[in-house]
Parts: structure tokens; C-alpha cells; sequence
């Protein structure tokens, strides 16, 4: 496992270190963003960057309390941004807590920057071809993981730690056990290589430090004052500033100075790099931080703004033995040079058909599809494509793609629901009219012969009475009662009889023109002002149903427009040709269906006509024709201005038994 690491369980999938990892560290798999150890510079932004606390920074607390707890002298050493970290207290607390906790001895790695600076003023005259200084641990790993090329520009000094450390083991013996104490992450891996290590022994960030503090209670408030052990340093104290190695080392920064440059910050570090590996800015000193300073490094934590901590550090280093010469003869004894390694790792690149294949993935077929929204984390399209072909990255990661096939599904689920509302009503209603039927078709038996027995005795008591007979009145009145109980009974008994269709195959335009010239001499038997209109598309093409049914079904729906109408008006039946099957429209210009009726029409016994003017079962029967055809009813209605009925029905039909008994 590498210095950084994705802590599984606690990543959710919102790729803000994919986006702002400069190395393109990160490879998501299986939705978890996990750090590529031989790709990661171990820079620390990650850590940074991420809202859910989800990467894990190896931790250097276990080794120190295991350190501390060997007999052998353990010193810790430093970093001077601590002053910028550590606010709250003096640099002489800070001196006596660390003491409290258990090390021999307290060091400033300003010290070992003062060494590094006069190995720079040595060597920087002489490298005509450039040079990149090394200070920055997150730099070198660039380098030799990114940029192997730009290797031959590194300067080949050790940093301020490195040096320190191999002064005070030197100077104290190869027992001494040093811990480093700083803002910097990277500082982790750099112990590790092969050029420095078993030099500094754990490194520790400020964070670990205080919680090192907090597990020994160590009170830094109260702490008493303690000067740090010597060796002393001067202009070192400004090493975690912006341009501090040049002014330690006297070097020329102005910003005038045309071979000098100080970069720091990753955006223009990033851009530095690949002008050099492109073969520009070479001839010159480049004195260059990943971060901006380390007093912003990745684990800072400090409360205090950028210019507080610069000012926290500038206040520090005056403190100091400003006017203290650089100690070239200590330098000039020590060994303070290092070595590099090309750690390169090669990724295969994608064909161009590859990439395109990729993109099609995410629906991505045409160059302005590509929207490069760098909500990947990846900044264009193409760019996520060759991450994809390399492992680095899922399709899914596409924003825009999960947010259009999250829409695709919401409107599937909305389909489906409303499908599965649809077919659930159509269940009840189905149950309901059996029940209702079997019901209708009992009572209609039960009283057809009772009523065939008044219509028949009623009928043969008027023939016998006499013309003249008062009583004659009266019985017809019995008759002509009894004879509509019959066609009530009657139109149970149809209700009823819904039982199976017998499908075959209809010209649905000569069917609706049958009803057409039914409705007319409806009209004209009732004297009323009302105009019949036929659309019929021409052409339509048969549709395989039970005719005499459908019949019944659309000359009910016609007969009841016709009704609406008493002052009259139009009655309009149209024929449309659709996708698998027909659509027909039955309009009139009634008195229309106030919407508070409009869930119940094609209930069964549902009627606003006055008692005796109808049974409620015309559209109702209507209604379960239909649906017996597998089609669909739908109603359109204002009051004042009329009713659209809009019936569709598919070419052909399934025949399905129906429960109802015929008898």
C-alpha cells in the first residue's frame, strides 16, 4: 500500500480527486476511486480535496511511540512552517511539549536548509543547460514518475531534512533515531527512496503530531518556554516561503531576473513541466514548490490564512540569528547529494476508433456530444476515453450520461406505473363486471316470466273491456309500465351477456356507417335538429373483432351523444389509422359532462338521466366491450361545448372466455 490510500467504505462516487489529482493517480473501480500507488506523487491533495474523509494518509504515530519507547536517543526535527501550524503556542512551547513527550532532543530543519543552500550557490553557476531545485519531495516524485525526461535537470541535492539528518548522525552517531515533524505528505515516501534512506526514520505530519500530543495529554498552553538544540539557524527559517531557497542561498529572484524563475502552486508547476518537456525554459534556475510554500501544505490545518502564516513565518525568521553566515565548511564536509530513478510506468494509448467506440458508450457519436464538462474529473471527453481504455476509468463516471439514463428510467418507471395502474383498474373493473353481471343476468331471469305474466294478462284484459270502459286507461298504463321493465330487463340480460367475442375481420369505415344511418332514422323518428357527420379515413384497414358487439358498443356511445343534444347540434364519427391499429372519434356539441361525473360514466347503474329515461348501462356495456377487444376509452368532455369519445383498438384480438353463465 502506498503513503496514500482510498479507505473503501467511506467513498461515495463524487470523483473530486479524480478531477483534482495532477498526477492522474486515481483509477476508479467498481465506483470506488482508489489511489494508484506507482502513479501517485504522494502530493497530498487528494487528502485535501476530499469532503467524505475517505483517504488514508499512512500514519507515522505508531513507529514514533515505538521509537520513544527504545532506549536509543530519538530526535525530532522540525519543519519552521510549525509556527504557521501551531499558532496558539510559542516556538519554545512547541520546544518543551515535544520534550515532554519523550524526544532527546529538538532540532530545526532550517538548519539542514541552510547546507542545502550552499550546495545550491555551488552548483547553480554551473549548470548552464538549467536546473530544477529538489527541496520539494512531490516535485522529484513528478519528475521521475511523469517527466523522466526533465531527470538530467534535477539538482542533485538532498532536501533541508535529508541534510540535516545525515549532519546530526554524523555529528551524534548512526543510532541517533530522527523523527521529522512537518506539514508535508510526501515527505513519507521520501524517506523511502533508495538515494536517502534510512536516514530520517518516521515522518510525522502536524496533524499526527498534535494527536500524539493529545493521546500523552500534553498541555501546550501550559507549557514552560525551552530553546532549541543546537546547530542554529539563520535565513533557513525561510525555506517554507515562497522563493526562501533563493534568498538563503543568496541567489538572484528579482523579477527582473530573466534565468531565475519561482513557481509554486500545482496549476503552475503543471504548466512549468510540460514546457520543459517540450524543450523550453531550459538554461534556467527554476526554484520550485507544489505547494504554495509549505506553509499551505496538504495537511497544514491551520486556522490561519495564507498571509497570516506567511507573516507567522517572516516574524519567526527575524527572530533568528539573521545576520549568521551560511556554514559552507559544514556543507562542504557532508555528503549532501542524491540520486534519481526513472519510475515511468507506460500506459497503452487507444486507437482513434477505440476512443470513438468508447464515447458511443456514454452516447457520445458526434464531436458535439462531446461536452467536456470535466464533471469526470477528466478535462475533455477524449481524455476520459483514453482513462477508460487504460483502466483509470469507468463510463459511468459521465455526468451528463448517468443524468440522461436516470431520466430514460424515470420516464420508463412513470410508463410502467402508469401501465400497472391502467391494468389494475382494468382488474377491478373486469371483477366488478362479472359480478355485477352474473348479478344482472339472476335478477333479469327471475323477473322475465313474472313480467311476461302482467304483460300477457294486462294485454287480454284491455281487448275484453269495452271501448268506453274508464278502466281501460289504467290498464294500459299497466302494459306500457310493464313493457319497459322488460327492455330494462333486457338490457340487464345484454349487460350480462358479455361473454366472448367471436372475432373476424371488419371493415371498421362500413361499420361506423351502419351506425351512421342508424342514428339518422333515430333522428328522424324523434324530430330533432340534429346533423350527422362522417370523416372516415379512407383506406383504413380492417381490424379483426367481433362486429355485432362493436356495434352495440359504438351505437350506444352514438345514441347517447345524440340524447345530449335536445336542442340539437352535430354528431360527428371520424376513423383514424394508427401504429397497430384504428382510432375512431364519436363528437357531439351536447350539453357535456360536468367533471365531477366524468370517473364514474362507465359505471354500471351510473345515470343523470330523469327515472325512467335510462338504465345506466349503455356506456357501461360499451365500456366493457372495449375493453373485451383489448382497446382503450377515453373521454373528453366540456360543459356547454359537447363530449369527444376516443376509442382505439388494436388490428386483432386475442378471444378470451368469460366466467358470466349464457343460460
Amino acid at each position: 500500500m502506498g503513503v496514500v490510500s482510498t479507505i473503501g467504505e467511506k467513498c461515495k462516487r463524487c470523483y473530486t480527486c479524480v478531477r483534482n489529482c495532477p498526477a492522474k493517480a486515481i483509477r476508479v473501480e467498481n465506483e470506488q476511486a482508489k489511489v494508484i500507488e506507482e502513479l501517485c506523487i504522494s502530493c497530498g491533495t487528494c487528502v485535501r480535496v476530499c469532503n467524505q474523509k475517505a483517504k488514508r494518509v499512512e500514519s507515522g504515530i505508531e513507529p514514533t511511540l515505538s521509537l520513544l519507547d527504545e532506549a536509543k536517543p530519538v530526535a525530532a526535527i522540525l519543519a519552521p512552517s510549525f509556527v504557521a501550524a501551531f499558532p496558539e503556542i510559542s516556538p519554545e512551547q512547541m520546544v518543551s511539549a515535544l520534550r515532554e513527550v519523550g524526544f532527546d532532543m529538538v532540532c530545526e530543519v532550517a538548519f539542514g536548509a541552510e547546507l542545502v543552500a550552499c550546495e545550491y550557490s555551488r552548483l547553480a553557476p554551473s549548470r548552464r543547460e538549467g536546473l530544477i531545485s529538489t527541496p520539494c519531495p512531490a516535485i522529484v516524485n513528478l519528475v521521475e514518475i511523469h517527466y523522466p525526461e526533465l531527470i538530467p535537470l534535477l539538482a542533485p541535492i538532498v532536501s533541508p531534512m535529508i541534510a540535516l539528518g545525515r549532519y546530526l548522525k554524523k555529528e551524534k552517531g548512526q543510532n541517533l533515531k530522527i523523527v521529522f515533524i512537518g506539514p508535508c505528505v510526501a515527505k513519507k515516501e521520501e524517506i523511502k527512496h533508495p538515494s536517502v534512506r534510512g536516514v530520517v526514520d518516521v515522518v510525522l505530519t502536524f496533524k499526527e503530531i498534535r494527536e500524539i500530543f493529545e493521546l500523552k495529554k500534553i498541555d501546550l498552553a501550559g507549557q514552560k518556554e525551552d530553546e532549541f538544540d543546537p546547530p542554529h539557524p539563520g535565513l533557513g527559517r525561510s525555506f517554507p516561503l515562497h522563493g526562501g531557497l533563493l534568498r538563503t542561498a543568496a541567489i538572484n529572484g528579482d523579477i527582473l531576473e530573466k534565468d531565475v524563475l519561482t513557481i509554486c502552486g500545482v496549476e503552475d508547476t503543471l504548466e512549468v513541466m510540460d514546457f520543459l518537456s517540450k524543450g523550453f525554459l531550459r538554461g534556467k534556475f527554476i526554484d520550485i514548490l507544489f505547494c504554495k510554500g509549505c506553509i499551505n501544505g496538504p495537511v497544514m490545518e491551520s486556522n490561519l490564512s495564507l498571509v497570516q502564516r506567511r507573516d507567522r513565518v517572516i516574524d519567526f525568521v527575524k527572530r533568528s540569528h539573521f545576520q549568521k553566515k551560511l556554514p559552507v565548511e559544514i556543507a562542504s564536509s557532508l555528503n549532501l547529494r542524491r540520486g534519481f530513478i526513472n519510475r515511468k510506468v507506460g500506459l497503452p494509448l487507444p486507437t482513434e476508433d477505440e476512443i470513438k467506440e468508447i464515447l458511443a458508450q456514454t452516447n457520445k457519436f458526434k464531436p458535439e456530444d462531446e461536452l467536456n464538462c470535466g464533471a469526470c474529473g477528466y478535462p475533455t471527453c477524449r481524455d476520459m476515453a483514453i482513462a477508460v481504455y487504460q483502466g483509470l476509468a469507468e463510463p459511468q463516471m459521465c455526468l451528463p450520461y448517468l443524468i440522461t439514463k436516470l431520466e430514460n428510467t424515470l420516464k420508463e418507471l412513470e410508463r410502467s406505473h402508469r401501465q400497472l395502474k391502467e391494468t389494475q383498474h382494468q382488474l377491478i373493473q373486469s371483477e366488478k363486471m362479472a359480478s355485477l353481471g352474473q348479478l344482472s343476468a339472476g335478477i333479469a331471469h327471475e323477473l322475465n316470466n313474472p313480467l311476461g305474466g302482467i304483460l300477457l294478462y294486462a294485454n287480454m284484459l284491455e281487448e275484453e273491456m269495452d271501448a268506453s270502459d274508464p278502466r281501460r286507461e289504467e290498464i294500459a298504463t299497466i302494459a306500457k309500465e310493464a313493457t319497459r321493465c322488460r327492455e330494462i330487463v333486457r338490457s340487464l340480460l345484454n349487460f350480462a351477456r358479455q361473454t366472448r367475442l367471436h372475432p373476424e375481420d371488419t371493415d371498421i369505415n362500413s361499420l361506423l356507417k351502419d351506425i351512421a344511418s342508424i342514428c339518422r332514422r333515430e333522428i328522424e323518428a324523434q324530430a330533432n335538429e340534429i346533423e350527422i357527420r362522417v370523416e372516415l379515413e379512407p383506406h383504413l384497414p380492417s381490424c379483426n373483432v367481433d362486429a355485432n358487439q362493436l356495434k352495440q358498443a359504438l351505437l350506444n356511445i352514438a345514441l347517447n351523444g345524440i340524447e345530449a343534444m335536445s336542442k340539437g347540434g352535430v354528431l360527428t364519427i371520424r376513423s383514424f389509422a394508427t401504429d397497430g391499429g384504428v382510432r375512431i372519434e364519436i363528437e357531439d356539441t351536447g350539453c357535456g359532462i360536468p367533471e365531477e361525473n366524468l370517473p364514474r360514466i362507465f359505471d354500471p347503474f351510473f345515470t343523470t338521466k330523469k327515472i325512467g329515461k335510462g338504465t345506466g348501462l349503455g356506456l357501461a356495456t360499451a365500456h366493457g366491450i372495449i375493453k373485451m377487444h383489448r382497446g382503450n376509452i377515453q373521454v373528453q368532455s366540456r360543459v356547454g361545448k359537447g363530449t369527444k369519445m376516443i376509442i382505439t383498438l388494436p388490428h386483432r384480438v386475442e378471444v378470451e372466455e368469460r366466467i358470466i353463465d349464457e343460460k
